[in-house]
Protein backbone atom coordinates (compact mmCIF):
# COMPACT_ATOMS: atom_id res chain seq x y z
CA UNK A 1 0.00 0.00 0.00
CA UNK A 2 1.17 3.52 -0.71
CA UNK A 3 2.47 5.86 1.95
CA UNK A 4 0.88 9.16 0.97
CA UNK A 5 3.97 11.26 1.71
CA UNK A 6 3.25 14.98 1.82
CA UNK A 7 -0.52 14.62 1.42
CA UNK A 8 -2.71 16.70 3.73
CA UNK A 9 -5.09 14.39 5.63
CA UNK A 10 -8.70 14.38 4.48
CA UNK A 11 -11.34 13.50 7.07
CA UNK A 12 -15.03 12.76 6.79
CA UNK A 13 -17.00 12.74 10.04
CA UNK A 14 -19.99 10.38 9.81
CA UNK A 15 -22.67 8.82 12.01
CA UNK A 16 -21.23 5.65 13.56
CA UNK A 17 -24.46 3.64 13.30
CA UNK A 18 -25.47 4.68 9.80
CA UNK A 19 -21.95 3.96 8.53
CA UNK A 20 -22.17 0.21 9.20
CA UNK A 21 -22.35 -1.78 5.96
CA UNK A 22 -22.61 -5.56 5.56
CA UNK A 23 -22.32 -7.25 2.16
CA UNK A 24 -22.84 -10.99 1.67
CA UNK A 25 -20.20 -11.94 -0.90
CA UNK A 26 -20.41 -15.75 -0.78
CA UNK A 27 -23.17 -18.11 0.30
CA UNK A 28 -24.16 -21.79 -0.05
CA UNK A 29 -25.46 -23.23 -3.30
CA UNK A 30 -27.08 -26.48 -4.45
CA UNK A 31 -23.77 -28.31 -4.17
CA UNK A 32 -23.80 -27.51 -0.46
CA UNK A 33 -27.29 -28.98 -0.20
CA UNK A 34 -26.10 -32.21 -1.84
CA UNK A 35 -23.16 -32.47 0.55
CA UNK A 36 -25.49 -31.74 3.48
CA UNK A 37 -27.74 -34.56 2.29
CA UNK A 38 -24.75 -36.89 2.30
CA UNK A 39 -23.94 -35.89 5.90
CA UNK A 40 -27.57 -36.30 6.87
CA UNK A 41 -27.87 -39.85 5.50
CA UNK A 42 -24.34 -41.20 6.06
CA UNK A 43 -25.21 -43.14 9.21
CA UNK A 44 -27.76 -45.29 7.39
CA UNK A 45 -26.18 -45.58 3.90
CA UNK A 46 -25.05 -48.91 2.53
CA UNK A 47 -22.88 -47.20 -0.06
CA UNK A 48 -21.59 -43.62 0.06
CA UNK A 49 -23.49 -41.01 -1.92
CA UNK A 50 -21.15 -38.94 -4.13
CA UNK A 51 -22.59 -35.66 -5.49
CA UNK A 52 -22.18 -35.18 -9.28
CA UNK A 53 -21.53 -38.87 -9.87
CA UNK A 54 -25.07 -39.27 -11.21
CA UNK A 55 -26.35 -35.85 -12.25
CA UNK A 56 -29.82 -37.15 -13.11
CA UNK A 57 -30.16 -38.57 -9.59
CA UNK A 58 -28.86 -35.30 -8.12
CA UNK A 59 -31.46 -33.31 -10.03
CA UNK A 60 -34.29 -35.51 -8.80
CA UNK A 61 -32.94 -35.41 -5.26
CA UNK A 62 -32.87 -31.59 -5.19
CA UNK A 63 -36.54 -31.29 -6.19
CA UNK A 64 -37.85 -32.29 -2.78
CA UNK A 65 -34.70 -32.22 -0.67
CA UNK A 66 -35.15 -31.32 2.98
CA UNK A 67 -32.20 -30.73 5.27
CA UNK A 68 -33.66 -31.87 8.56
CA UNK A 69 -31.06 -30.04 10.65
CA UNK A 70 -32.74 -26.73 9.72
CA UNK A 71 -35.79 -27.98 11.62
CA UNK A 72 -33.73 -29.36 14.53
CA UNK A 73 -34.38 -32.89 13.31
CA UNK A 74 -31.65 -35.41 12.63
CA UNK A 75 -27.94 -34.78 12.99
CA UNK A 76 -26.87 -31.11 13.18
CA UNK A 77 -23.49 -31.76 11.51
CA UNK A 78 -24.67 -30.67 8.07
CA UNK A 79 -25.26 -27.11 9.29
CA UNK A 80 -21.52 -26.62 9.56
CA UNK A 81 -21.19 -27.09 5.79
CA UNK A 82 -23.13 -23.90 5.08
CA UNK A 83 -20.55 -21.10 4.85
CA UNK A 84 -21.35 -17.40 4.57
CA UNK A 85 -18.73 -14.77 3.74
CA UNK A 86 -19.38 -11.14 4.63
CA UNK A 87 -17.57 -7.89 4.03
CA UNK A 88 -18.27 -5.75 7.11
CA UNK A 89 -17.30 -2.11 6.61
CA UNK A 90 -18.03 1.28 8.13
CA UNK A 91 -16.91 0.02 11.54
CA UNK A 92 -14.08 0.73 13.97
CA UNK A 93 -11.36 -1.56 15.24
CA UNK A 94 -13.29 -1.66 18.52
CA UNK A 95 -15.91 -3.70 16.68
CA UNK A 96 -13.51 -5.86 14.66
CA UNK A 97 -11.79 -6.85 17.92
CA UNK A 98 -15.15 -8.12 19.17
CA UNK A 99 -16.00 -9.93 15.93
CA UNK A 100 -12.77 -11.96 15.90
CA UNK A 101 -13.43 -13.29 19.39
CA UNK A 102 -15.52 -15.94 17.63
CA UNK A 103 -12.92 -18.63 17.04
CA UNK A 104 -14.78 -21.81 16.00
CA UNK A 105 -16.23 -22.05 12.49
CA UNK A 106 -14.82 -18.64 11.55
CA UNK A 107 -12.11 -17.17 9.29
CA UNK A 108 -11.07 -13.51 9.01
CA UNK A 109 -9.07 -11.11 6.86
CA UNK A 110 -8.88 -7.48 7.96
CA UNK A 111 -7.59 -4.19 6.61
CA UNK A 112 -4.20 -3.55 8.20
CA UNK A 113 -2.95 -0.49 10.04
CA UNK A 114 0.68 -1.58 10.24
CA UNK A 115 1.51 -1.35 6.54
CA UNK A 116 -1.12 1.05 5.19
CA UNK A 117 -1.40 4.83 5.42
CA UNK A 118 -4.54 5.75 7.38
CA UNK A 119 -4.34 9.54 7.11
CA UNK A 120 -7.54 9.77 5.02
CA UNK A 121 -9.74 7.31 6.93
CA UNK A 122 -13.25 8.37 7.95
CA UNK A 123 -14.06 9.23 11.56
CA UNK A 124 -17.16 7.46 12.90
CA UNK A 125 -18.90 9.58 15.53
CA UNK A 126 -21.20 8.25 18.29
CA UNK A 127 -24.46 10.18 18.54
CA UNK A 128 -24.02 10.80 22.26
CA UNK A 129 -20.80 12.73 21.63
CA UNK A 130 -22.38 14.81 18.86
CA UNK A 131 -25.15 15.95 21.26
CA UNK A 132 -22.57 17.70 23.45
CA UNK A 133 -21.79 20.41 20.91
CA UNK A 134 -18.88 22.08 22.74
CA UNK A 135 -17.27 18.74 23.56
CA UNK A 136 -17.91 17.53 20.01
CA UNK A 137 -15.86 20.49 18.81
CA UNK A 138 -13.01 19.33 21.04
CA UNK A 139 -13.52 15.75 19.82
CA UNK A 140 -13.04 16.86 16.20
CA UNK A 141 -10.08 19.05 17.11
CA UNK A 142 -8.33 16.21 18.92
CA UNK A 143 -9.01 13.74 16.11
CA UNK A 144 -7.82 16.09 13.37
CA UNK A 145 -4.74 16.90 15.41
CA UNK A 146 -3.93 13.21 15.87
CA UNK A 147 -4.28 12.55 12.15
CA UNK A 148 -2.12 15.59 11.37
CA UNK A 149 0.64 14.39 13.67
CA UNK A 150 0.35 10.89 12.22
CA UNK A 151 0.89 12.29 8.73
CA UNK A 152 3.89 14.33 9.90
CA UNK A 153 5.44 11.24 11.48
CA UNK A 154 5.03 9.26 8.27
CA UNK A 155 6.32 12.12 6.13
CA UNK A 156 9.69 12.01 7.91
CA UNK A 157 10.19 8.58 6.30
CA UNK A 158 12.10 7.75 9.48
CA UNK A 159 9.13 6.66 11.64
CA UNK A 160 7.68 3.31 10.53
CA UNK A 161 3.95 3.01 9.96
CA UNK A 162 4.03 0.38 12.69
CA UNK A 163 5.04 3.08 15.20
CA UNK A 164 3.18 6.09 13.82
CA UNK A 165 -0.19 4.33 14.08
CA UNK A 166 -0.01 4.50 17.88
CA UNK A 167 -1.32 8.07 17.72
CA UNK A 168 -4.44 7.11 15.74
CA UNK A 169 -7.80 7.35 17.56
CA UNK A 170 -10.17 4.39 17.97
CA UNK A 171 -12.89 6.07 15.93
CA UNK A 172 -11.31 5.63 12.49
CA UNK A 173 -13.10 3.43 9.98
CA UNK A 174 -11.90 0.04 8.83
CA UNK A 175 -13.33 -3.17 7.33
CA UNK A 176 -13.05 -6.93 7.76
CA UNK A 177 -13.96 -10.04 5.76
CA UNK A 178 -15.73 -12.64 7.87
CA UNK A 179 -16.48 -16.30 7.11
CA UNK A 180 -18.96 -18.00 9.44
CA UNK A 181 -20.52 -21.39 9.05
CA UNK A 182 -24.23 -21.45 9.82
CA UNK A 183 -23.84 -22.73 13.38
CA UNK A 184 -21.35 -19.96 14.20
CA UNK A 185 -23.47 -17.35 12.43
CA UNK A 186 -26.56 -18.24 14.45
CA UNK A 187 -24.58 -18.13 17.70
CA UNK A 188 -22.97 -14.82 16.73
CA UNK A 189 -26.22 -13.08 15.79
CA UNK A 190 -28.18 -14.30 18.80
CA UNK A 191 -25.41 -13.15 21.15
CA UNK A 192 -24.56 -9.84 19.48
CA UNK A 193 -28.09 -8.67 18.72
CA UNK A 194 -28.78 -7.51 22.27
CA UNK A 195 -28.83 -3.76 22.90
CA UNK A 196 -28.51 -4.32 26.65
CA UNK A 197 -25.08 -5.97 26.53
CA UNK A 198 -23.49 -5.20 23.16
CA UNK A 199 -21.62 -2.26 21.62
CA UNK A 200 -24.19 -0.39 19.45
CA UNK A 201 -22.16 -0.76 16.22
CA UNK A 202 -21.90 -4.47 16.97
CA UNK A 203 -25.70 -4.76 17.26
CA UNK A 204 -26.10 -3.10 13.86
CA UNK A 205 -23.53 -5.51 12.34
CA UNK A 206 -25.45 -8.53 13.69
CA UNK A 207 -28.78 -7.20 12.41
CA UNK A 208 -27.42 -6.39 8.96
CA UNK A 209 -25.83 -9.84 8.75
CA UNK A 210 -29.25 -11.32 9.47
CA UNK A 211 -30.91 -9.10 6.86
CA UNK A 212 -28.54 -9.99 4.00
CA UNK A 213 -28.72 -13.73 4.79
CA UNK A 214 -32.52 -13.83 5.06
CA UNK A 215 -32.80 -12.01 1.75
CA UNK A 216 -31.24 -15.10 0.13
CA UNK A 217 -32.42 -17.73 2.63
CA UNK A 218 -35.71 -16.69 4.30
CA UNK A 219 -36.13 -20.21 5.69
CA UNK A 220 -33.29 -19.51 8.15
CA UNK A 221 -35.32 -16.88 10.03
CA UNK A 222 -36.06 -19.16 13.03
CA UNK A 223 -32.34 -19.89 13.53
CA UNK A 224 -31.29 -16.23 13.32
CA UNK A 225 -34.09 -14.60 15.30
CA UNK A 226 -33.54 -12.11 18.11
CA UNK A 227 -33.86 -13.82 21.52
CA UNK A 228 -34.38 -10.70 23.65
CA UNK A 229 -38.11 -10.43 23.02
CA UNK A 230 -38.48 -14.09 24.03
CA UNK A 231 -36.66 -13.53 27.32
CA UNK A 232 -33.91 -15.92 26.22
CA UNK A 233 -30.91 -13.66 25.55
CA UNK A 234 -27.79 -13.78 27.74
CA UNK A 235 -28.85 -10.67 29.65
CA UNK A 236 -32.33 -11.88 30.55
CA UNK A 237 -31.08 -15.34 31.59
CA UNK A 238 -28.16 -14.09 33.72
CA UNK A 239 -28.32 -13.30 37.44
CA UNK A 240 -29.08 -9.61 37.07
CA UNK A 241 -29.43 -8.95 40.80
CA UNK A 242 -25.67 -9.35 41.20
CA UNK A 243 -23.01 -6.89 40.05
CA UNK A 244 -23.27 -3.58 38.21
CA UNK A 245 -24.63 -3.03 34.70
CA UNK A 246 -24.36 -0.04 32.38
CA UNK A 247 -27.88 0.96 31.27
CA UNK A 248 -31.21 0.49 33.02
CA UNK A 249 -33.27 -2.14 31.18
CA UNK A 250 -35.54 -1.30 28.30
CA UNK A 251 -38.99 -2.90 27.90
CA UNK A 252 -37.52 -6.08 26.36
CA UNK A 253 -35.23 -6.67 29.35
CA UNK A 254 -37.30 -5.28 32.21
CA UNK A 255 -37.16 -6.80 35.68
CA UNK A 256 -37.33 -5.73 39.31
CA UNK A 257 -34.12 -3.74 39.68
CA UNK A 258 -32.41 -1.12 41.81
CA UNK A 259 -31.25 1.95 39.87
CA UNK A 260 -28.14 2.13 42.06
CA UNK A 261 -26.91 -1.04 40.32
CA UNK A 262 -26.49 0.83 37.02
CA UNK A 263 -23.95 3.36 35.77
CA UNK A 264 -26.66 5.40 34.04
CA UNK A 265 -30.31 6.06 34.89
CA UNK A 266 -31.38 5.88 31.24
CA UNK A 267 -31.81 3.06 28.75
CA UNK A 268 -29.30 2.50 25.96
CA UNK A 269 -31.98 3.51 23.48
CA UNK A 270 -32.30 6.89 25.19
CA UNK A 271 -28.53 7.38 25.36
CA UNK A 272 -27.57 6.02 21.92
CA UNK A 273 -30.06 4.67 19.39
CA UNK A 274 -32.85 7.24 19.67
CA UNK A 275 -30.59 10.30 19.52
CA UNK A 276 -30.48 12.48 16.37
CA UNK A 277 -28.06 11.31 13.69
CA UNK A 278 -24.64 12.89 13.28
CA UNK A 279 -24.51 15.06 10.13
CA UNK A 280 -21.67 14.37 7.73
CA UNK A 281 -18.82 16.89 7.64
CA UNK A 282 -15.66 17.05 5.55
CA UNK A 283 -12.25 18.44 6.48
CA UNK A 284 -8.93 18.89 4.71
CA UNK A 285 -6.29 19.12 7.39
CA UNK A 286 -7.87 21.01 10.30
CA UNK A 287 -10.20 23.12 8.15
Amino acid sequence: ADVLKGETPKTEFADSLDAVQVDLIHYPDKDTDLSAYAFQKATWMTEPYIPHKDKKYDKELLKNLQIHAFEKKGLPLSLELYDFVFCVSGITRIVTHQIVRNRIGATYSQQASGDKDWRNHRALVPRSIYQKKELYGEFKEQLLGAKGLYAKLLDTMEVPVLDARRILPHSLETFIYVKFNLVTLASFIQKRDCVQTQEPEMVIVARKMRDVVLKQFPNLAPMLRNLCKEGRCFYTLSDRQVGTSMFVPDKDHDFDYNKNNFFYDKTVRQMVYDLPKVPTEYYIGAE
